[in-house]
């Protein structure tokens, strides 16, 4: 799944219970509202079972200021249908802060910094490992 307009794009895909988004350029509100739809048309095979969320982004720049609330939306959207563990490949300083508002306004920024990877290996074996103890019950 795919979506572009004149600020930014991303793309959606699933591998197992573990969705991926890739984000590039500026982040906006219709595209994160684009977005949110996506996500969640593409959780709705997990029925709420426990899955977890990468955000492969190294070439996002930021999100624009009125696309905060938007990514709170989605931040909290994730949690309510069942999303235990996200991690973050992102490298603009701007697009980190700005998750580190929005984590924390959403209520989901406990230990944000073992959530934030340089490479996209290392962010999915961290959700595999957190998925696997979640299931395993430990």
């Amino acid at each position: 799944m795919k979506f572009e307009n004149n600020y930014g794009s991303y793309s959606l895909r699933v591998e197992g219970n573990i969705a991926i988004g890739q984000f590039k350029g500026n982040l906006n509100p219709q595209l994160l509202n684009h977005f949110k739809a996506a996500l969640l048309n593409t959780i709705e095979p997990f029925k709420h079972l426990p899955w977890g969320y990468i955000s492969h982004s190294p070439e996002v720049i930021a999100a624009t200021p009125d696309a905060e609330k938007n990514m709170i939306d989605v931040s909290q959207t994730m949690g309510i249908n069942n999303c235990l563990i996200s991690a973050f490949v992102l490298t603009s300083p701007i697009a980190i802060r700005q998750l580190q508002r929005i984590m924390h306004s959403s209520g989901r920024d406990a230990h944000l910094q073992e959530c934030l990877f340089d490479d996209f290996q290392s962010a999915k074996k961290f959700v595999i490992k957190h998925l696997a103890l979640a299931e395993s019950g430990c």
